[in-house]
């Protein structure tokens, strides 16, 4: 009987305990909140910042081409088993871009003096890539379709072609032919300032006349 009695009220003590631990655990998650977010054990906060390390060489931005192009694509329906273009499904992205051109520098670009001329050999032009485009602007054109048949998700297929096809004209001869002359302003702008601080040109004037000449040319 006894030992009914201390089995009894040890068991009673043991659940209020239990309710007790419950009962703080709601309190104080009601009163709690996020303050800041905690550096991980053992690491330092700012272990992410950059650092940047000057090497020989690098990249010349030398021209921004900016404008506005049109993403199609269109997609043709496969009823039992052959292709309907009458209900090809066409869909479209209008996208605002911005392509940024650059020359790769050595540790030292030489010029030739010829004729009363300074005459410089260039690398070909590259566009920085992956080319920026404001996603704000972006704009879909309208899609066309058969009524009856489902969406065969053309327009999505567009929008995942925005980066390739604009990296694509990025690179091509039309593009960088339109950006060149401007190009060739800037480069005889950083030519001009560089090589009249060359020892190797002292009885060169500073109005020399400096011509840029591209790969092809």
């Amino acid at each position: 009987m006894v030992k009914s009695l201390k089995w009894l009220a040890a068991s009673i003590f043991g659940l209020a305990v239990i309710f007790l631990l419950f009962s703080v655990r709601d309190v104080f998650s009601q009163g709690l909140t996020a303050t800041q977010d905690v550096a991980a054990e053992g690491q330092s906060a700012d272990i992410d910042f950059p650092v940047a390390v000057a090497v020989k060489g690098g990249m010349l931005e030398v021209v921004q081409v900016a404008g506005r192009r049109s993403i199609p694509k269109s997609t043709d329906p496969v009823i039992l088993g052959q292709s309907v273009s009458y209900c090809r499904e066409r869909a479209s992205w209008t996208v605002p871009y911005r392509i940024t051109y650059r020359l790769k520098l050595g540790e030292r670009w030489t010029l030739r003096y010829r004729n009363g001329a300074l005459y410089a050999r260039v690398p070909e032009l590259e566009p920085a890539l992956p080319v920026a485009f404001d996603t704000s602007g972006t704009q879909k054109g309208a899609k066309e379709s058969c009524w009856f048949v489902p969406d065969l998700g053309t327009r999505e297929r567009a929008f995942k072609a925005i980066s390739p096809e604009l990296a694509k004209f990025a690179n091509s001869k039309a593009a960088k032919d339109f950006a060149r002359e401007q190009a060739r302003v800037t480069v005889v702008s950083f030519l001009r300032t560089w090589a009249f601080n060359q020892t190797d040109y002292p009885d060169v004037a500073p109005d020399t006349e400096i011509r840029v000449i591209f790969p092809g040319e």
